[in-house]
């Protein structure tokens, strides 16, 4: 059995709200919070990829089939990422090698966080495909080996190189098709059989950020100041990653 914290599943529903009004899916908080609770290593990394796919999917299919998704802006990303988020979720990791990772991972995240800029520039840079094949190979590996989408890096990625109009829709698009094949990749190394065991353990989670997800998706909260529920998260983030940096050493 797995001892999750008191009222997990309302944070996490919380945390998919939030993150689905901007097109995120919320891994690198789904992954803080398991690895705070009593969950196994082994765990964290695919029941926070399914709690991304259950919350991006409905961003995606707001992203495709109402704002007219920009594939060819897209594709360069997909094209390395895809299957480097499946050879990622394949690499073994021991305990202490995981948690660091995902320690650095989130503490690069919760700076991302805190520096990143509200709104992109003007998109007048001229697309470098070599750029976008190595940011997704990068941020594919990255994705399946620690159980987040790469959605909270790509963004200021993005920013900085004014490469997308619309970088929430990519984003929730990159987060979904990583983190579907970061979880294929996990359900791979450790075979069929944990399946059951996920599923069980997750049920009560992917049902609340499946309705913060589809809640965040359509509702915009005018009195919520993004501004302070990125500095709020950030901090969130950056805290665990040094409590685990603690832990581990």
């Amino acid at each position: 059995m797995v001892a999750l914290l008191p009222g997990l599943p309302l944070w996490f529903f919380l945390t998919a709200l939030l993150y689905a009004m901007v097109g995120f899916g919320g891994g690198s908080t789904y992954t803080a919070l398991l690895a705070m609770s009593d969950t196994q290593v082994w765990r964290i990394p695919m029941m926070a990829l399914l709690c991304n796919i259950t919350v991006v999917a409905i961003g995606s299919w707001l992203a495709i089939y109402r704002r007219g998704f920009d594939w060819r802006a897209a594709l360069p990303f997909f094209i390395t990422s895809v299957p480097m988020a499946f050879l990622g979720g394949l690499v073994p990791l021991r305990d202490a090698t995981y948690l660091t990772l995902l320690a650095v991972s989130l503490l690069l995240a919760g700076l991302q966080l805190l520096l990143s800029q509200t709104k992109p520039a003007a998109d007048n840079t001229q697309h470098q495909t070599a750029i976008a094949l190595g940011v997704g190979a990068g941020l594919g590996l990255l994705s399946g080996m620690v159980g987040i989408g790469g959605g909270i890096f790509l963004a200021p990625i993005l920013f900085r190189l004014r490469w997308a109009k619309d970088i929430a829709s990519l984003c929730s698009v990159f987060i979904l098709v990583n983190s579907v094949a970061g979880l294929a990749g996990q359900l791979a190394k450790h075979g069929p059989t944990v399946v059951p065991d996920i599923l069980s353990v997750s049920a009560p989670l992917v049902v609340a950020v499946a309705i913060g997800g589809l809640l965040g998706g359509r509702v915009l909260l005018e009195r919520v100041s993004h501004k302070r529920m990125r500095q709020g998260t950030a901090c969130l983030i950056i805290f665990v990653a040094l409590r685990l940096l603690w832990q581990v050493y």
